[in-house]
């Protein structure tokens, strides 16, 4: 729980840093994701996660947040593995699908 949100967390601030203010977060993790939707309290291991993530959200113009099945997850699985094994971070504002479904699949293999 608490990578998971620290991860949110990161993808936030890095996003809102990057100038984007339409946020859609999808997520894997039914109690978070009713954490971040004000449905649920958090858990006291991720409060102050929650908060950061919150305060990301509030300068956002449109917030979609909602959950998804781990099957509809794995593009986002491979990214975060393709990004542990970077030395700094990549900030993508555009990009094809199929450049992306290219650099997934051949970190996959």
């Amino acid at each position: 729980m608490v990578a998971e949100a620290t991860a949110m967390r990161n993808g936030l601030r890095a996003a809102v840093k990057a100038g984007f203010t339409n946020i859609h977060i999808e997520g894997d993790n039914k109690v978070l994701i009713q954490v971040v939707q004000g449905r649920i309290q958090p858990p006291w291991e991720i409060q102050v996660l929650v908060q950061d993530i919150t305060y990301y959200l509030q300068t956002c113009t449109h917030v979609i947040v909602h959950h998804i099945f781990s099957e509809g997850n794995r593009a986002v699985d491979l990214l975060a593995k393709l990004r542990l094994s970077l030395s700094s971070t990549i900030v993508w504002t555009h990009t094809s699908y199929r450049e992306l479904g290219y650099t997934l699949v051949r970190r996959a293999v």
